[in-house]
């Protein structure tokens, strides 16, 4: 196989005071992405993570939420005719216009009934409800016009980003993509061209037998990616799919059974927020990328240090091979 697994072993030495100023050495671990390059960094000790949480007062607030029930069918936006319905519905789910889109086809999801629930309560089929609410409106916006990309992702809890904490998706939809797809789809494109092979199922092939690979869901390979972007990051790989895949394809399923035990094992883990995107091309491979985010507690720190969002550099605390085992007993 072409794939290399670059990694630096950097080691700090100084007297620290919590040895009574004994010379200690710490060890840090630089690793490459095989397809991209981009640097990540294994940091002992660098996730905050409180022994216990309470958010039951935040949560529990569904005072004016326009995601809810009896709410959500009055106050959202309603989508132009060409969509062909004015709000979209699947199961516990409904979706509609972003009211403060990210781009010029931009949607939401809102994924259950219920207001809230924690991490480790996400069903197999709320996320597949929700994925073909998403893919169906993604469907409708490349019947119309040419949007050769397309992304389906999650922010849950304001230490993830969200706004609302009822859950939802986001869809975009455009000719342009994200700097990471932009990114990606070239990295491929050079690795096809130098290797005559397509990169995630290379991958795929060379994880199988190895430390950092999870499990399967049906056509969808879960791996912990050798540099991680986030502490407890995970990758569902549809290997041998392209594009974007139908709303009632297998596939769908395959991805939201993933999802589920993604988060059980975040919640045995004692993590309680997260951040989910599936990206998806003309020509390219779905992929799904799945971090965890700082507990959320009253007052949460942010894991959005000047090294990931300045530096544009993953530091995590836990090597994938470590977190990869874990995993592997939720699936």
């Amino acid at each position: 196989m072409p794939i290399e697994f670059v990694r630096d072993v950097q080691r700090a030495s100084f007297y620290s005071p919590l040895e009574d100023f004994a010379p200690v050495e710490v060890e840090v671990e630089v690793r490459e992405d095989p397809l991209t390059g981009r640097q990540a960094r294994i940091v002992p000790d660098n996730f905050v993570h409180p022994e216990e949480f309470d958010i039951e007062e935040v949560v529990r607030d569904d005072e004016n939420c326009f995601f809810c029930p009896g709410t959500v069918e009055e106050v959202t936006p309603k989508y132009p005719d060409w969509v062909g319905e004015e709000r979209g519905t699947e199961g516990e789910a409904t979706s509609f216009p972003n009211l403060s889109p990210y781009g010029a086809h931009s949607n939401v999801v809102a994924l259950t009934e219920d207001h809230y629930r924690p991490i480790d309560g996400f069903t197999p089929e709320v996320f597949a409800d929700g994925l073909r609410a998403a893919l169906r409106y993604v469907t409708a916006v490349r019947d119309h016009e040419d949007a050769p990309y397309a992304s389906v992702s999650m922010n849950f809890l304001r230490s993830a980003g969200s706004s609302i904490i009822h859950p939802h998706l986001q869809t975009l939809v455009d000719d342009r993509g994200t700097n990471v797809q932009r990114e990606l789809r070239e990295a491929e494109r050079a690795y096809r061209e130098e290797h005559g092979a397509d990169y995630w199922a290379d991958l795929a092939d060379e994880e199988r037998d190895g430390e950092r690979f999870v499990a399967e869901t049906g056509g969808v390979s879960w791996l912990a990616p050798f540099a991680p972007r986030n502490h407890r990051h995970l990758v569902g790989v549809a290997a041998g799919a392209e594009g974007v895949p139908a709303p009632e394809s297998d596939l769908v399923a395959d991805l939201a059974s993933g999802l589920a035990n993604v988060l059980s094992y975040y919640g045995d883990a004692g993590l309680n927020s997260f951040n989910f995107a599936l990206f998806l091309a003309d020509g390219v491979t779905p992929v799904l990328d799945i971090v965890a985010r700082s507990v959320f507690d009253r007052y949460y720190w942010s894991d959005a240090t000047f090294f990931t969002v300045l530096h544009d550099e993953g530091v995590v605390d836990v090597a994938p091979e470590t977190y990869a085992a874990e995993a592997r007993g939720h699936f």
